[in-house]
């Protein structure tokens, strides 16, 4: 199964809670939204992905008589997928950005030179040629991962100001995270064009959306998004959750900085998937990619 969170367009900001703060804190979001819109296709930075997913026997019955102890233990497949990373488009639909890998390592066994890799994305990501960038999500789920999960960095996109109107927000709770203090709104898909998008094979479900927002207090930046669904699988529950950690960079673009997945039914853990950014980069279309190297954050 692949999980992809999709951005879809909504319709423009009315009236969206009673809480005074609100619409202040979803103008400030809105900015950040739009600014990742705008400058995302230009980066790329390094993603390690520390991969666990239960291996379910494909058959199994009890036999005649057969204790129950006899079942098969619970074995899980663990990986770590170093990748060069980054956002582009398809052409059918311009807006939507995914998330683009070239592979570098896996399980600490090279795949390709991290620089060759990383010139090797950024051309790809700016080709026209939408079979260079198909070739590259079919290399990244080639490597074995069970239910691979992915396109959650760019989840602040589901906040740009036209898209707002589509859900209901509700100022939680006053919260901490790292050294700021942050305010949680939640927030909840109405009625309308599905966001999440799940793959059954080939055969696609669509699911609204909800989770919480944090932002921080002194200034409304998103800090961390998080996202809850419940899709039935085989007639089952299967919960998904996710969270979704934002850094300011020195380019003044707010960027994910860890990705927290997980995939649960009944109580089990069926996929966890943590993902860490860093060493991101700006490039520069010319005769020859040119990287602008990402200086450390300055103190927020």
């Amino acid at each position: 199964m692949r999980l992809v969170a999709a951005i879809l367009l909504l319709l423009p900001l009315q009236g969206v809670a009673a809480d005074p703060r609100i619409p202040a804190i979803l103008e400030r979001v809105s900015e950040e939204a739009e600014n990742f819109q705008q400058r995302a296709l230009k980066v790329v930075g390094q993603e390690v992905l520390r991969h666990r997913g239960r291996q379910v026997p494909s058959r199994f019955r009890y036999l005649t008589g057969q204790a129950p102890t006899n079942a098969p233990k619970v074995a899980y497949i663990e990986r770590e997928v170093i990748s060069e990373y980054g956002y582009a488009t398809f052409k059918e639909a311009p807006e939507a950005l995914r998330e683009f890998r070239q592979v570098v390592s896996v399980d600490g066994r090279r795949v390709l030179d991290s620089t060759k890799a990383r010139q090797s994305l950024a051309i790809n990501m700016s080709s026209e040629d939408d079979r260079l960038r198909k070739r590259l999500l079919q290399d990244f789920e080639k490597y074995g991962m069970v239910g691979a999960a992915t396109d959650f960095g760019q989840m602040l996109l589901l906040f740009r100001r036209r898209m707002l109107a589509g859900y209901e927000f509700t100022l939680l709770r006053e919260a901490t995270i790292g050294p700021d203090s942050a305010l949680v709104l939640s927030y909840r898909q109405k009625e309308g064009p599905d966001s999440l998008r799940v793959y059954h094979g080939r055969e696609l479900e669509r699911q609204k959306l909800e989770g919480e927002l944090w932002v921080r207090a002194s200034d409304f930046a998103p800090l961390r998004i998080t996202m809850a669904a419940v899709i039935k699988e085989d007639k089952r529950p299967v919960q998904h959750t996710a969270s979704i950690e934002y850094v300011r960079s020195s380019h003044g673009l707010l960027l994910p900085a860890m990705v927290r997945y997980r995939k649960t039914m009944e109580g089990q853990l069926m996929v966890e998937n943590v993902y860490q950014y860093s060493g991101f980069k700006m490039f520069q279309v010319e005769a020859e990619i040119k990287f602008t190297p990402e200086e450390p954050p300055p103190p927020q």
